[in-house]
């Protein structure tokens, strides 16, 4: 009766046993490995999903399920892209799309931030704007563009000020709502131990809220390129979306596409740049999610 029991006590001692350095650095290269193994599936599978997506849509066109004029296909769109990047008229045109978007996105972020610090650090303040600021983020912003060319211009900062009132809420919300997901107990601990406000506030409550704050970032970046294109397109005679809307009014739906995918390409880099500087801030939460 009392070896299973010992046995039994002496495994669960050794799961309790402090872990060692040589322990931890262990488990990370093993996360590491594990990381790349599951990169070396996933990446195939990928190129091979969108290589048999390229394919259909090409031999669809080509068998004439889908009609060119309205959807191209895949060897023009290739074609439309080479000639656009190397005659200039492509790049020129994402010039002016990522001035709007990045200016209006720093902007907005910036101010976001900074606002949802002083509406959390400001109880009163912040009970008595609430209102209205989601009134004012439930406003539909896109169909204010009319009313920013009216104020502002056919240039870029009517489509500036069109990303800032998109993004600014995006992160002004995710920053305060990340602010409250400090630990309470951590909170009440640090300060029965003599923690000044300042101390609570750069120990436990920033660094809480740094994940729900990026996240919001990247949703802004997102949005802060999807309100510039769409500004072009309703009122812009430069930049990829006034490309796109001429494309599509002209049926040049090759160099729509090739716009689109430039587009897409840029996006995903800044998406990605934004992700390393989070995965660099933020490196100790991808072994937390691990279970290191």
């Amino acid at each position: 009766m009392d070896g299973p029991t010992t046995q039994h006590t002496s495994a669960s001692s050794k799961t309790n046993e402090p872990l060692t350095s040589e322990g931890l650095a262990s488990l990370l290269t093993r996360a590491r490995r594990n990381l790349h193994e599951r990169r070396a599936v996933v990446w195939p599978l990928q190129v091979v999903l969108l290589a048999l997506a390229i394919a259909a849509w090409e031999g669809a066109v080509n068998a004439g399920i889908m009609e060119q004029l309205y959807v191209s296909k895949p060897s023009k769109i290739a074609s439309a892209f080479v000639d656009g990047i190397s005659s200039g008229a492509l790049l020129n045109d994402l010039n002016v799309t990522l001035y709007e978007t990045l200016v209006g996105f720093v902007i907005a972020a910036v101010a976001g931030v900074l606002a949802g610090l002083v509406l959390y650090q400001v109880p009163l303040l912040n009970a008595v704007l609430r209102p209205f600021l989601t009134a004012f983020n439930n406003l539909p912003r896109l169909a204010l563009s009319p009313l920013f060319v009216l104020w502002f211009g056919l240039g870029s900062a009517s489509k500036i000020v069109l990303v800032v009132s998109l993004c600014f809420f995006i992160v002004l919300f995710n920053t305060y709502a990340g602010l409250q997901n400090a630990s309470r107990d951590h909170l009440l601990l640090a300060k029965t131990l003599g923690a000044r406000r300042m101390t609570l506030f750069r120990k436990f409550v920033l660094p809480s809220a740094t994940s729900t704050i990026f996240a919001g970032l990247q949703l802004a970046l997102t949005y802060a390129f999807l309100s510039a294109v769409v500004g072009e397109m309703l009122s812009g005679s430069t930049g990829l979306g006034a490309t796109m809307q001429l494309s599509l009014a002209t049926y040049k739906t090759a160099y729509f596409f090739a716009a689109l995918i430039l587009l897409v390409i840029v996006a995903t880099i800044f998406s990605g740049i934004m992700r390393l500087i989070e995965s660099k801030l933020l490196h100790w939460k991808s072994y937390e999610m691990q279970g290191l």
